[in-house]
């Protein structure tokens, strides 16, 4: 071939390099797939996610139930009833009523209740709020470790026995369990929130970014 047999270049027309290649056609299908496999997993993890959260509620709500059904057996116990007679003769006279305002909370975990049981009534014994009664000063105790649990401080409280006082602390070990379990159950759920927030986050970025793109 001379060299005047050789095409020229054509003017208007743009030539595509010969080192280019061709689109895979089956390069597509395997993005898609990829994808949707990732978005499966993603989906796996945020419905496993999901199941603990409903899991922890549950238990959350289960030692909530079991610590209110703890904390009403020391009540009853603390406040038993006590022997109400009509006053008469010389009584000693508390006042302004009963007890102090307020209480401390007891350390569940480590308190004996027997160490602050005292026994500050003598004889027979009333206050400004019971004018016409009087109390068996022998009947009645005060625990500031079971103060926390009175319930109407218009009246003294009955003197608990030693059977009655371990029957308490075995209930606040019980109540301290509890405590303890619930805070470790409430971190729990925190932490199943921010991750199940974050797969959230990633099942919808894809979708959006998905979207921006341009059509071919």
């Amino acid at each position: 071939m001379s060299i005047d047999d050789r095409p020229g270049p054509v003017f208007g027309r743009r030539q595509i390099p010969s080192a280019v290649a061709p689109a895979d056609p089956a390069a597509k299908p395997e993005r898609i797939a990829s994808r949707n496999a990732r978005l499966l997993g993603l989906m796996s993890l945020f419905l496993a996610v999901l199941g603990a959260g409903v899991w922890t509620c549950l238990g959350i709500l289960n030692l909530n139930t079991d610590s209110t059904r703890t904390e009403q057996k020391v009540i009853e116990i603390v406040n038993q009833p006590i022997t109400h007679l009509p006053r008469s003769g010389p009584v000693g006279v508390f006042s302004p009523g009963w007890f102090h305002p307020g209480a401390i909370k007891p350390d569940f975990d480590r308190v004996d209740i027997h160490a602050t049981q005292e026994f500050p009534y003598q004889g027979h014994v009333t206050s400004n709020l019971n004018p016409t009664e009087m109390f068996i000063g022998d009947e009645l105790e005060f625990n500031s470790m079971t103060k926390y649990f009175y319930t109407d401080r218009t009246l003294p409280k009955k003197r608990l026995s030693d059977a009655e006082m371990n029957e308490i602390n075995d209930l606040y070990r019980a109540i301290g369990r509890d405590g303890h379990a619930l805070f470790t159950r409430w971190v729990m759920l925190g932490a199943l929130m921010v991750v199940g927030c974050c797969l959230g986050l990633a099942l919808c970025l894809p979708n959006r970014r998905s979207s921006r793109l341009p059509a071919r």
